[in-house]
């Protein structure tokens, strides 16, 4: 079975650095769906949302990504996020005190404001983490 080298890293840490079969993910200009040998090809990662893994044995792990960016180049997709996580280290507690402050904070906002944006913003992260936690399928962690 054909290979691809998938990494992802944030600030903090590597999250994934190993060989799989492939990778979705959306990117600011649509869904893009990566597979061993895919063309060379850099995309901005424009919205917080999962990227689902699909592993060698054919199993899919789905983790969460904010902003970045994606390149494929020589057999390697390398997905660079400001932050990443899967679905059992996303803290629902944490996450729900997230969206409330957001939708907080964008009811008294003008819609036309740089800080609505960041609000709402702010907002879709919360949400996309907290679906995928109660998700839960990302129970297993990749090593």
């Amino acid at each position: 079975m054909a290979e691809l080298h998938l990494r992802i890293v944030t600030p903090d840490r590597t999250i994934v650095d190993r060989k799989v079969a492939g990778v979705r993910f959306a990117g600011i200009d649509g869904s893009y769906g990566i597979l061993p040998h895919h063309a060379p090809l850099m995309t901005a990662i424009a919205q917080a949302g999962t990227v689902q893994i699909t592993e060698l044995d054919g199993k899919e792990i789905d983790l969460f990504a904010s902003d970045g960016f994606a390149q494929v180049q020589n057999n390697v997709l390398t997905l660079v996020c400001e932050a990443g996580e899967f679905a059992h280290e996303i803290d629902l507690e944490r996450v729900k005190a997230a969206e409330q402050k957001a939708r907080e904070k964008l009811a008294g906002l003008d819609r036309l404001s740089t800080e609505f944006v960041k609000a709402e913003a702010a907002l879709r992260k919360a949400l996309a983490r907290e679906m995928l936690a109660r998700k839960g399928s990302g129970s297993t962690t990749l090593s």
